[in-house]
């Protein structure tokens, strides 16, 4: 199984989605990214291909927010 681990800067809000390796350099950096999620990116390609404009924004802005 594949995962992307989803990341947010603290202080420009840039999010970046990582593989394990990247997340692992990311954690090591904890005072500038924060952790926001943890996704299957075939899934998640899913929802947003199959969704419409309104309801695609919701699914990309909620990746980036945490729970």
């Amino acid at each position: 199984m594949s995962v992307a681990f989803v990341y947010k800067h603290r202080m420009t809000s840039e999010v970046l989605v990582v593989d394990i390796d990247r997340a692992r350099e990311l954690d090591a950096a904890r005072q500038y990214w924060k952790h926001v999620s943890t996704v299957d990116p075939i899934v998640i390609l899913q929802l947003i291909v199959k969704s419409n404009g309104q309801k695609r924004a919701k699914i990309i802005r909620e990746l980036s927010e945490q729970p």
